[in-house]
This record gives structure tokens, C-alpha cells and sequence, in this order.
């Protein structure tokens, strides 16, 4: 299956754009704050990154379901994660 390489920023902007898409029916709060996710080594599912999910019960099993589920589309760019971070450093110089 193909894989879309994205950044750091761009997954963790998907994963968090997802989780407000449905949130679970046993209470919902509306303000989520998810980490960037972090880099690793190639895992059993060929995934490249994850996401620390923690948060209340239930919650947190919502928000690892949809990590899981961007995790067998998207793999972790280096390459455009560097590109950016010149890239910001050249806008805020």
C-alpha cells in the first residue's frame, strides 16, 4: 500500500483535524492538544512515527484509534521535516 510522506506538523495537524470529525459517544472535550509525533525506526507495519495519546478513559482509546488508523497512511518525511524547520528559521531571521 502506498503511503503518503508527510511532516511532522502535517501528520499532527491530520490526526488532530480527524479526531474532531467524530468524536466518541461517551463525552467529547473539545479542546485536544496532541504532540508532534515522534520519529522510529521502520515497526512491524512499516510505520516510520507515532503519537502519545493520553487522556481520559475512553478518550484516549478514541484518539490511539485514529493514530493508528494515520499511521497505515502516512509515513514520517525527515527530509521535508528538515526543509520546514529551515524553512521557519528563514521566515522568523
Amino acid at each position: 500500500m502506498f503511503r503518503k510522506m508527510l511532516t511532522a506538523r502535517q501528520i499532527q495537524q491530520e490526526v488532530h483535524r480527524r479526531v474532531l470529525l467524530k468524536p466518541p459517544a461517551s463525552g467529547y472535550p473539545w479542546e485536544v492538544s496532541l504532540p508532534l509525533p515522534k520519529a522510529h525506526a521502520p515497526d512491524a507495519d512499516a510505520c516510520n512515527w507515532d503519537i502519545e495519546t493520553v487522556g481520559r478513559a475512553g478518550y484516549s482509546a478514541y484518539v490511539r484509534h485514529v493514530v493508528d488508523e494515520a499511521r497505515k497512511e502516512f509515513l514520517l518525511s525527515d527530509a521535508a521535516e528538515r526543509d520546514e524547520i529551515m524553512g521557519d528559521s528563514f521566515a522568523h531571521g
